[in-house]
């Protein structure tokens, strides 16, 4: 299991690596790798109550999938969370810099 999880962050790192070198755009960078990362960085559990993780894109996926639906709102709640904490902090790190090259 923790070689599927190394192996998953590694394939979203080199994702969004890849990304932010074909974007120009210095904002546009800071904007929109952390919502890629979060968007399929962010774990939860398989099902209410169990002990397996997954990512929530998959737990979307099999969601929408089967009759037997647990929620959607268990699972857009950590997403949404996770996004924009990810989202702050590159934007705080974006102006930071930002203002730290102009003074400097």
């Amino acid at each position: 299991m923790i070689f599927f999880w190394f192996f998953y962050y590694l394939v979203l790192i080199f994702i969004c690596y890849s990304l932010s070198k074909i974007i120009n755009n210095k904002f546009l960078k800071f904007f929109l790798i952390p919502i890629i990362f979060g968007m399929f960085g962010s774990f939860w559990f398989i099902e209410p109550g169990g002990n397996e993780i997954a990512p929530i894109i998959s737990i979307l996926l099999l969601e929408s999938s089967i009759l037997e639906s647990n929620g959607f709102n268990r699972l857009m709640r950590p997403i949404i969370s996770f996004t924009f904490l990810l989202e702050l902090i590159s934007l705080i790190y974006y102006f930071y810099t930002k203002k730290t090259f102009k003074n400097g």
